[in-house]
């Protein structure tokens, strides 16, 4: 008797087991969101998921699969070996037209540009909801909540922060700034921060119209290190460089940094 329910507790506790869809067969993920939503599910070690991209957020002992250089830089062989796969990637024309080609790859583009990273969080549930069984996606979104509201509290200095796109070299700035994106958006519209003035998501910036803004504000270059899994926070005056695994990942990824970067600032 006691044997029986021992067993009938493991199948029961089996069905909520997260996992891929029995229908598929094998998946590769180029997008950071994509992956880090694997990690926080407990799917790294899946044997249905074959590769991921060398610029997200995982190290080689978390994960034993393949590292992909990502994206347009897929040569031909590597992307007919995804045949019969489920191929999740972010947003890109350029991807997009090469992966047309390929009819018997499933290709899932997750499209996540202008969203705030609740918006993020939601759609991306939504499209990977078809390709799981017996996940969790609302905890993902639960705890994105809870990272959120910690944020908001360690956010005390309401300035100017203008977060570029890449590592500040001496008196170099990155030539693009994050503005109406990603947590940036998020922390201009709860009225945390203040940031360069536009309504473009990304902005090539005028050096009359920054030099115009006061002198206080703070200078971030954003390195995103991907598999490295470096952190490093930088300061010299009101200039910073942050390097954060997963800074440039919508959702999760920058929620964490930016955590990180405020915590530290």
């Amino acid at each position: 008797m006691i044997v029986l329910l021992f067993s009938l507790f493991i199948t029961i506790n089996s069905g909520f087991t997260c996992d891929f869809s029995p229908e598929v067969k094998s998946v590769y993920s180029l997008s950071g969101a994509v992956t880090l939503a694997f990690k926080d599910l407990k799917l790294l070690q899946n044997k249905k998921l074959l590769g991921i991209s060398i610029f997200h957020p995982v190290s080689n002992q978390e994960f034993k699969g393949k590292f992909l250089p990502g994206g347009v830089f897929l040569s031909h062989e590597t992307v007919k070996s995804f045949s019969g796969s489920v191929l999740f990637y972010d947003e890109s024309r350029e991807l997009t037209k090469i992966l047309s080609k390929y009819k018997d790859i499933k290709s899932i583009e997750i499209k996540n540009r202008t969203m705030k990273p609740l918006e993020s969080a939601k759609a991306l549930n939504q499209q990977l909801l078809p390709y799981l069984s017996g996940c969790d996606l609302k905890k993902l979104k639960s705890s994105l909540e809870l990272k959120l509201a910690e944020l908001k509290k360690i956010i005390h200095q309401k300035k100017y922060f203008f977060f570029f796109m890449g590592e500040i070299r001496g008196e170099r700035l990155p030539e693009l700034l994050m503005v109406n994106d990603g947590i940036v958006k998020w922390m201009k519209d709860e009225k945390l921060i203040q940031t360069y003035p536009s309504q473009l998501p990304y902005v090539s910036w005028s050096p009359k119209l920054l030099n115009e803004l006061p002198s206080d504000s703070y200078r971030v270059g954003v390195k995103d290190s991907g598999s490295t899994m470096e952190m490093r926070l930088e300061k010299k005056k009101n200039i910073i460089n942050l390097t954060f695994p997963g800074a440039l990942i919508p959702g999760r990824g920058q929620v964490d940094a930016m955590i990180y970067f405020f915590s530290g600032l």
